[in-house]
């Protein structure tokens, strides 16, 4: 329970009107004046009754949120409905709905009045996220107090819901991708998961194989069922390498203060808005990673990320929405605070990888460190591919003179592919145009 600026107004005048009605006969040497005694009767049943009215007044409601999904992207509208139930015999002139989630631009709080006796109230709430991250919606407070603005009772609501916002991407039409070569090699003597042009050999059938798969020939000159074996198409390995080094990114002080869009019901009848990124260097590459990871998966490609940043995370290569999802996933909750650098992350996962995978570097970094890493990457007969996030365009004053033209021109020379990315960019435009 606490006090408004009127209760402090009634208190005075309570006072005010006790001390005229106990020295007015003192001083005028005349009877107290009625005036003055009504007044302080007046003014305590106002504190009595609005104290009782205002404890009451969040007693015997019902509210409840929900939401149909639980997981979405940034540049996404979330949408919650709100019911509020009043369960009790007497009508609530006001109560205010306060939405404490810490969703930036969360939208859910409400002043709703008149609500009568055993009436539901329920409304929708559109957020648009423009954040990753995980958000816990709640708590609700409802608010409410007495019809003579003395004392307003807040009453909190605990929730248990989390809203996964993950991060931003686009879909790409093209991206470089280099090529990869023919595995070879002796039968690997196991079921295949894909058929394609390239049949090497046969080998016994093994439970599971497809009847189709089966070479009639050979199975009938050997008395046996006999399998055909294909080589994979020649597309390597994918790895997306997120250089998550924390002196690499600039994270300017309005970055987490910029304008939040709001949505209503209007926004629906409206044309989607534009998803603008924070002005921090390190979305732009989450966003980028995304994108590139979601592009090459798309295409059927087995994608695998590596990235350092408070842990160190590694993900097997492998197909499919599932991969996807555990890539976003992890994107969601990287934060720009590792401590190894893009050389030392190629040094500690590239002797691993598979010749002739593709490895895609995102990163800020434009100096030796990159040459380095490019010509590691080269020398293990891998195919590199630069994604560079130009960090001084994130910088509120540059005057150009950075030497970042350089070593894109090296790699350029040396036949890398290099996409740049600079700050209010599109990304679809970005990752799709290469540097010539």
């Amino acid at each position: 329970m606490s006090l408004r600026r009127t209760f402090w107004a009634v208190l005075a005048l309570l006072i005010l009107s006790g001390l005229a009605a106990y020295f007015t006969p003192m001083i005028a040497g005349v009877r107290t004046p009625v005036f003055f005694t009504r007044l302080v009767y007046l003014c305590l049943i106002l504190i009595v009754l609005g104290y009782i009215w205002a404890y009451y007044s969040t007693h015997g409601f019902l509210l409840t949120r929900d939401a149909r999904v639980l997981r979405q992207q940034v540049g996404q509208i979330f949408e919650e409905r709100f019911k509020l139930s009043n369960r009790s015999p007497f009508v609530r002139l006001w109560i205010e709905v306060r939405d404490d989630s810490q969703l930036p631009g969360n939208s859910g709080s409400r002043v709703l009045s008149l609500i009568g006796p055993r009436q539901q109230r329920s409304y929708i709430a559109y957020t648009m996220l423009n954040r990753r991250g995980s958000f816990h919606l709640g708590p609700t407070t409802l608010v409410s107090g007495d019809p003579f603005g003395l004392f307003l009772n807040k009453k909190e609501i605990p929730t248990d819901n989390q809203l996964v916002v993950l991060p931003y991407y686009v879909e790409l039409t093209r991206f470089p991708s280099p090529v990869g070569m023919f595995p070879g090699g002796k039968a690997i003597q196991r079921r295949a998961a894909e058929i394609t042009p390239q049949v090497t050999s046969v080998r016994d059938y093994a439970p599971g194989d497809a009847l189709r798969r089966i070479h009639w020939p050979t199975s009938a000159r050997k008395d046996r069922l006999m399998t055909k074996e294909f080589d994979q198409d020649p597309q390597a390995d994918v790895w997306i390498f997120l250089d998550a080094y924390e002196p690499n990114y600039q994270h300017p002080e309005n970055a987490q203060q910029e304008e939040v869009s709001r949505v209503d019901q209007l926004w629906l009848w409206q044309q989607r808005p534009e998803v603008k990124l924070p002005h921090d260097s390190f979305e732009y590459a989450v966003s980028s990673a995304a994108s590139v990871a979601n592009y090459y998966i798309r295409g059927g490609r087995t994608v695998g990320f590596v990235c350092a940043s408070d842990v160190f995370i590694a993900l097997s290569p492998e197909r499919g929405e599932r991969q996807l999802n555990k890539i976003l996933e992890n994107l969601t909750f990287i934060n720009s605070n590792g401590s190894l650098p893009l050389m030392g992350l190629v040094e500690a996962q590239a002797p691993s990888l598979p010749r002739a995978s593709t490895v895609v570097l995102v990163t800020t970094t434009a100096g030796e460190s990159t040459d380095l890493a490019v010509d590691y990457l080269i020398m293990r007969n891998l195919r590199p591919v630069v994604v560079f996030i130009d960090k001084h365009s994130f910088e509120t004053e540059s005057n150009g003179s950075h030497g970042d033209s350089d070593i894109v021109y090296r790699l350029k020379q040396r036949g890398i592919p290099v996409q740049i990315v600079k700050y209010g960019d599109d990304l679809t435009v970005a990752l799709e145009t290469e540097v010539i």
